[in-house]
């Protein structure tokens, strides 16, 4: 599914995405076996990268993302994405930070919040205004 969204609805290309550090087989089941522990799920991360398409503002490029379980259980899943976008203007100052949050509400239905916001481990730049924009909405 990961795929279809980057590919076809994004535009992504060249999509790398790793296993889970750990139960990369389980991760996502809809019903575990009864000797794995979910609560081992949190805290698990797994790598990946793709090619961003060019835009008005910038050329192709790579991003690279680290994702982490946050939350998993019965009742909801939280990942929390660390994305690096060295390549475009002032990219290796900033940090994206996604956070999505799935809840289950019965009768298959679910619930999906999702935020992100920038960071500026090295202080923030002159145009940290433009790069949160970027971040929110997009190229």
């Amino acid at each position: 599914m990961l795929k279809a969204v980057f590919e076809h609805r994004l535009g992504y290309l060249e999509n790398v995405c790793g296993d889970w550090s750990n139960h990369n087989e389980h991760v996502g089941l809809p019903n575990t076996p009864d000797d794995i522990n979910i609560d081992d799920f949190v805290g698990l991360e797994r790598e990946g990268s793709y090619l961003m398409p060019k835009s008005a503002f910038v050329k192709a490029n790579t991003a690279h993302e680290t994702a982490m379980i946050e939350e998993y259980n019965d009742h909801c899943f939280a990942i929390k994405h660390k994305t690096l976008t060295p390549d475009v203007p002032y990219g290796n100052t900033f940090i994206a930070w996604t956070k999505i949050v799935v809840t289950n509400l019965g009768s298959n239905a679910s619930h999906m919040v999702c935020s992100v916001e920038p960071e500026f481990p090295k202080g923030s730049p002159l145009v940290a205004g433009g790069n949160k924009s970027g971040v929110k909405f997009g190229p």
